[in-house]
């Protein structure tokens, strides 16, 4: 099975197929999952475990008791793997080498992927870009500018195959020679919309389609919003292009700014309903206004020569104070919030909050959408 990648005994094809099975069982999503499988040191241990080890884990222990003795799930798993293998497709745990390191970062990451395509989810530089299915000439046009622009960053671009701001964005991917991923909410064993079958060929020419749900998985609304946090969770950068006040690409601008993303949104006239979800996260300070892919690049620090190093104090005309360099060091290179700055450090927050601001007025530090703060 070449397309398997090992790593760990939680990373076998025989654990893969465990951890498949357990994923089927009610009450069992990725975060319990992976719960039960560093508990156990494996899927296979958790399901296979002594009914004195479960009963130790209180209800979600007797639910894996009582579904664990069906073959169906296991059965159910190795069509997937086989699935997969016909099809030429790679089944991926989060405990692959090979998994998107910047997903693995969230809570919520899935514990599967399916991905059909070749192409490295770790590139250097990972850009999603979302928007309305009604895209209007005015987002096409953003659209395809943006991701020209993008070109000479070597971007992988992500979004969702769905119509318009989607479909723009990986046309025009592909037409700039870009690698992108098309993240779906149903199975390898379909394409939505059926209408998008030739687009999701094209980009397998050069990327890859991914999705977290098994075959027969139809595209329910309920698995949008799931498929939309590996949108965001998978990035660097969000971008909406065009948008309602509600809708898909506002939840997965909220899901980039809780993973910590830098997200930015292309504003739009006042009045125009499908510019009214950009100006709105432009205007509450969720979003950076975007007018092209320099902006990008300069909120990213994409243009410098090498990665931003630490100490910043280097650079500076004076000298940061003790309290004031592990603010700084606690930082990092990622933007983060008060609160959780406050907890890495061991600092009251009102005192975090007001060094904070000292350090803004110096020029050490700026804050991002969100209300988080990275080292300038």
């Amino acid at each position: 099975m070449e397309h398997y990648y090992f790593c760990s005994v939680k990373d076998t094809p025989e654990d893969i197929l465990y951890q498949i099975a357990l994923l089927e069982m009610t009450h069992v999503g990725p975060v319990v999952a992976r719960k039960l499988i560093d508990h156990f040191g494996s899927a296979k241990a958790a399901i296979e475990a002594q009914e004195s080890e479960l009963d130790e884990l209180g209800d979600i222990g007797k639910k894996i008791l009582s579904q664990r003795t069906s073959d169906e799930m296991l059965n159910f798993a190795r069509a997937q793997l086989l699935f997969c293998e016909n099809k030429g497709a790679q089944v991926m745990s989060f405990y692959n080498e090979q998994y998107p390191f910047r997903l693995k970062q969230c809570t919520d990451a899935p514990l599967v992927l399916y991905q059909h395509g070749h192409c490295n989810l770790n590139s250097k530089r990972v850009v999603s870009i979302v928007g309305t299915r009604n895209c209007t000439g005015y987002g096409r046009e953003k659209c395809a500018k943006l991701v020209e622009e993008l070109q000479k960053y070597d971007v992988l671009i992500v979004s969702g195959l769905a119509f318009g701001v989607d479909a723009q964005a990986h046309t025009s991917a592909i037409e700039n020679n870009l690698y992108n991923v098309a993240v779906v909410a149903h199975g390898l064993d379909r394409v939505y919309p059926s209408e998008h079958r030739s687009l999701a060929n094209q980009i397998l020419q050069k990327g890859a389609v991914l999705t977290e749900f098994p075959t027969k998985t139809n595209p329910d609304r309920e698995n949008f919003p799931k498929r939309n946090r590996i949108v965001a969770g998978m990035a660097d950068a969000i971008v909406v292009v065009e948008s309602a006040i509600k809708g898909g690409s506002m939840i997965t601008a909220r899901l980039g700014n809780d993973y910590s993303r830098d997200v930015f949104a292309i504003p739009g006239r006042i009045g125009d309903t499908f510019s009214a979800g950009c100006n709105h996260l432009i205007k509450t300070n969720q979003a950076h206004l975007i007018h092209s892919a320099s902006d990008i690049a300069y909120i990213l620090d994409w243009d410098k020569a090498s990665p931003k190093s630490l100490p910043v104090q280097k650079k500076l005309n004076f000298e940061l104070t003790p309290l004031e360099t592990k603010l700084v060091e606690t930082l990092g290179n990622a933007a983060k919030t008060i609160d959780e700055i406050a907890v890495a450090s061991s600092l009251q927050v009102n005192e975090v909050s007001t060094q904070l601001l000292m350090l803004e007025l110096r020029g050490v530090v700026k804050q991002l959408p969100g209300k988080k703060f990275k080292v300038a």
